[in-house]
């Protein structure tokens, strides 16, 4: 299995800076690299294809 490509350096600390609503939670999306979507608990329940990146 192909492992996607790591995030870059700048990437990692974009991601970093950006303001989010508490709510809303990190999600790396499969098949699809270097694409983290922040969802609510709501609209991650519609989607099959996440990977949740937080703890419970």
């Amino acid at each position: 299995m192909k492992m996607p490509p790591k995030l870059t350096v700048k990437e990692r600390q974009l991601v970093a800076h950006q303001l989010l609503e508490a709510s809303k939670k990190p999600y790396l999306v499969r098949d699809m690299p270097r694409t983290i979507l922040y969802l609510t608990v709501e609209q991650a329940a519609k989607r099959q294809d996440l990977i949740p990146q937080f703890g419970r």
